[in-house]
């Protein structure tokens, strides 16, 4: 009695589950430039041109400055977190129960960008977003 046919089923196949790891596109905030990290993602991803050796240098900066704020690093499927590109990144509030790797944040506002680009799986850093002094 498969219901894969359904719309219930394709969420349930789709979504691995009723708190899965998966993030739509809805539920995504698009990231700031007002920090380092924003800014030099921004930058990154909008430099116009392939890929070079500025654009590696300025790769390679990115990833130890989110790694010196504490951004948690993971080989994640560009499926489930939307992020393609290296640079592409966006804020996230993470849901209570949310599974998968996001699950270490639950209740927390987070910034996801991509640092590293392969075929399937994406290097994502992962960090709570702070505002000012709270």
């Amino acid at each position: 009695m498969a219901n894969d046919a359904t719309l219930e089923g394709f969420r349930l196949s789709y979504g691995r589950g009723r708190c899965s790891s998966v993030i739509l596109p809805h539920a995504m905030i698009a990231d700031t430039r007002d920090d380092l990290i924003g800014c030099l993602a921004a930058k990154l991803l909008n430099t116009p041109g392939g890929w070079s050796p500025t654009k590696e240098s300025m790769r390679q900066h990115l990833e130890r400055l989110t790694c010196m704020h504490g951004y948690e690093g993971a080989l994640l499927d560009y499926r489930d977190y939307q992020l393609t590109r290296v640079g592409q990144s966006f804020q996230y509030d993470v849901p209570q129960g949310k599974r998968g790797f996001l699950n270490q944040f639950a209740g927390n506002r987070v910034r996801l960008v991509c640092t590293h680009n392969g075929p399937f799986r994406k290097w994502v850093r992962v960090g709570l977003v702070w505002h000012g002094c709270e």
